[in-house]
């Protein structure tokens, strides 16, 4: 072999050396990529060192203001906005539960802060509902009875508003949904710079932590998706337009996933968790108010139903703006809210097809939103 093929072998089998041993790098970083090693994922959320206790409380509050509203739902019950605010900021031993009252915790704190007194002025509009002695129908507050159901009884404002709804679906927005999608699936709570390797007893890492308060606001059993025992709030939603969509199989499985790959340090798969996650969720809210659109079209002359529905699309559209990630932008979110206007009374087919549609193509149901 001569000298200079002697040092073009020498060359090549370097660069062959070089090209063996070299690490992969992430391109947005040029930092070497880990190797993760493999792990099992399970099939339901029952993992070691979990705990979301303050998002448990914080649902129990809501449930409790929620019963307290619907009080209003009978004739000439009036509900005190007062008693509501005090539930709202756990003030004043508010709870029948005593353990929410020692809490320490709010629904108020955690909600989104520039949305939080807004609430409280919904409060007073369904505490001066509740003060009339009629039945509520366009132009007079009271409580709207339905004409096919008079089991289906709801309080109502002059504009057949039904606070009750527009408060406990705002606040599944606010509260709920902001705090599980916005808040702990943030990089503060679970990115990169997150301690993931101190374990905290009854608790795991600050990463894995984070994690799980997201899950906890998500309102379903730990043994989901197998199970829907005991759901609430969003697990209800979920579950309900999951033989449409598989929103609840694949939310679940989103969150057992992203846990599994935080405590396997796979973070590539934790963010692709987020994604679909926040997704989903969305989907979920585009779903349900077309399902409600649905509904309102085939009860447009029942009062009390097309009241009802109207204002649980009132407090769902509010929800959007709480995604970071959110598909629908926030013109469009103001053209929903005009489509749906503010008295119920004289809500159109028209307008409530330009809410169906509007959602149905941002979100890609056209083939579902007949059947929703």
């Amino acid at each position: 072999m001569t000298n200079l093929n002697k040092s073009i072998s020498i060359i090549l089998s370097s660069v062959i050396l070089l090209s063996a041993c070299k690490k992969e790098e992430n391109p947005f970083t040029n930092e070497p990529i880990t190797e993760v090693p493999s792990y099992t994922i399970p099939t339901s959320y029952n993992f070691q060192n979990v705990n979301y206790s303050g998002q448990t409380t914080r649902l129990d509050m809501l449930a409790e203001m929620k019963a307290t509203m619907n009080a209003g739902n009978t004739m000439s019950t009036e509900v005190s906005a007062q008693k509501l605010k005090d539930m709202y900021a756990n003030s004043n031993n508010p709870f029948i539960s005593t353990a929410l009252n020692t809490s320490g915790r709010s629904i108020k704190s955690k909600v989104f802060s520039l949305d939080q007194n807004i609430f409280e002025s919904y409060m007073d509009s369904l505490a001066k509902a509740s003060k009339s002695k009629v039945s509520g129908s366009n132009g007079i507050a009271g409580v709207v009875v339905s004409s096919s159901d008079p089991s289906k009884k709801y309080l109502c404002d002059a504009n057949g508003i039904e606070w009750t709804q527009v408060i406990e679906k705002g606040l599944m927005g606010a509260l709920i949904y902001y705090q599980a999608t916005a808040v702990y699936l943030d990089e503060s709570k679970i990115g990169n710079s997150v301690d993931n390797s101190i374990v905290v007893p009854n608790e795991g890492t600050a990463m894995e932590h984070g994690w799980d308060e997201s899950f906890g606001y998500f309102g379903v059993p730990k043994e989901a998706p197998q199970s829907i025992a005991g759901i609430r709030f969003w697990g209800r939603y979920t579950n309900d337009r999951n033989l449409a969509l598989n929103t609840y199989t694949n939310l679940c499985n989103a969150y057992i996933k992203g846990r599994a790959a935080i405590s396997a340090k796979d973070y590539k798969s934790r963010d692709a968790q987020i994604i679909i996650i926040r997704e989903t969720w969305e989907k979920v809210i585009a779903a349900t108010i077309i399902s409600y659109v649905n509904s309102t079209k085939a009860n447009l002359a029942n009062d009390a139903v097309r009241n009802h529905n109207c204002s649980e699309m009132k407090g769902f559209i509010m929800n959007f703006k709480y995604n970071p990630a959110k598909k629908i932008s926030n013109a469009q979110i103001a053209d929903l809210e005009t489509y749906l206007g503010n008295n119920f009374y004289n809500i159109s087919t028209t307008s409530l097809d330009q809410i169906k549609n509007t959602l149905s193509t941002i979100y890609s149901l056209d083939e579902v939103k007949n059947n929703l």
